[in-house]
């Protein structure tokens, strides 16, 4: 605890020449670690009592000169003229005080159809942007905007974290048709294809496992009569219902095409963004050879310290302008990349079971005609259509 007291208040260090002895004895209570070697005798004491017993050690034939002061009152004396310091630091609380008001970073989750580009312009037109002022962000208002122009989306949360925004995203595969989905409604099929598996939640099945569907086919209906009676009762259907389905795509190039093809090299930008303000670590020459593929964002480290200052690193693919020259094996690679985008685009989330690709040459391009099975949900609600529920009824009775 002595200690402590001591370095907060200050004490000085000093060697002592002459006949020290009797002003040691006589101030032992205000002088301790105490060394000598040879002739040079060193002690310390408090930096306040310094000047007091210098002028009293020339009473007892001794000189005390000084040779460091140290301890927190003196570390302040020292930098009390350095008001640039004392700025730098103001400006520091200040600059990170004033930057919690501020949107530092920006995530987009859960999102596969509509891409983070697309959503950061509609939050970029409602000040949700980075150095965005946090105050001024109406979160409902943006989760209402997106929704309205990208329909795909269900459902749309934005959460903030300090100055981060994560804004979670749940995507439907289609827009849904709009019906009452707690009045009388069918399930119907989307797709051509043969059941693998039936749960009926409410109305009658129509379907077992095994059977094949054609698109629009009734799979559980909303309509039941009540036996002995003449009575109908329309009722509201819901189900769950796999189905072994196959997809088809086409594409095709032409044999003599210009295209942009990846070199397998990459380039990194850097910048820092302050405030909002985005500033190149260094100048480099726009080239029109670069597709960006990646961007990431971090916060500036040092020494374990966070600040509040963002590091864009954007990366880019460097392609070269390529003519195909009748290079049938470079386009039919080309045709297949393609393919595997529209796979993600269009099959996501299903299972898939099988792929088929067959390559045909026409003329002058080159064709990719590709059958791919999948295993997903064929269920659609649709409003009740009593000309079709007949046709299913009398077919299933063998009429």
């Amino acid at each position: 605890m002595i200690a402590i007291l001591r370095w907060f208040l200050g004490w000085s260090e000093f060697s002592l020449e002459g006949s020290e002895n009797n002003f040691l004895t006589n101030f032992k209570d205000r002088v301790w670690m105490v060394r000598k070697e040879g002739k040079l005798t060193t002690a310390r004491c408090m930096t306040k009592d310094f000047k007091f017993l210098e002028n009293s050690s020339l009473d007892f034939g001794c000189f005390m000169l000084k040779t460091k002061d140290s301890g927190f009152l003196n570390f302040l004396k020292r930098y009390k003229f350095r008001f640039g310091l004392f700025v730098g630091l103001l400006v520091f609380i200040l600059t990170i005080l004033i930057s919690s008001f501020f949107v530092w970073d920006v995530e987009v989750v859960g999102n596969a159809l509509v891409t983070d580009e697309q959503i950061f312009k509609i939050c970029d037109e409602n000040g949700l942007h980075f150095g965005g002022f946090i105050f001024k962000i109406n979160e409902r208002d943006i989760e209402h905007k997106i929704k309205e122009k990208y329909p795909q989306i269900s459902w749309i949360s934005l959460n903030r974290i300090a100055g981060k925004y994560i804004i979670e995203i749940s995507e439907s595969k289609k827009k849904p048709n709009i019906v009452d989905w707690h009045g009388p409604c069918d399930v119907i099929s989307q797709f051509d294809g043969e059941i693998l598996y039936v749960e009926a939640y409410s109305g009658m099945p129509l379907v077992d496992v095994g059977d094949s569907v054609q698109k629009g086919q009734i799979l559980v209906t909303g309509v039941q009569t009540v036996e002995g009676l003449d009575n109908v009762i329309y009722s509201h259907s819901e189900a769950k219902i796999l189905a072994k389905v196959k997809r088809y795509n086409e594409i095709s190039i032409k044999k003599n095409s210009l295209i942009e093809q990846t070199t397998g090299l990459q380039k990194q930008d850097k910048y820092i963004i302050l405030f909002g303000l985005k500033i190149p670590l260094k100048l480099n020459k726009k080239s029109n050879n670069l597709i960006k593929s990646d961007e990431t964002f971090k916060y500036l480290e040092f020494l374990s310290l966070r600040f509040p200052i963002l590091v864009d690193t954007i990366t880019y693919d460097v392609c070269e302008k390529v003519n195909l020259k009748e290079d049938v094996r470079n386009i039919r690679r080309i045709l297949a990349n393609k393919q595997k985008k529209w796979e993600e685009k269009e099959l996501m989330g299903n299972i898939i079971l099988n792929r088929e690709y067959k390559f045909y040459e026409v003329a002058d391009e080159v064709k990719l005609k590709a059958c791919v099975t999948v295993e997903q949900r064929v269920d659609e609600k649709a409003p009740i259509n009593l000309e079709m529920e007949d046709y299913v009824k009398n077919k299933k009775n063998g009429e």
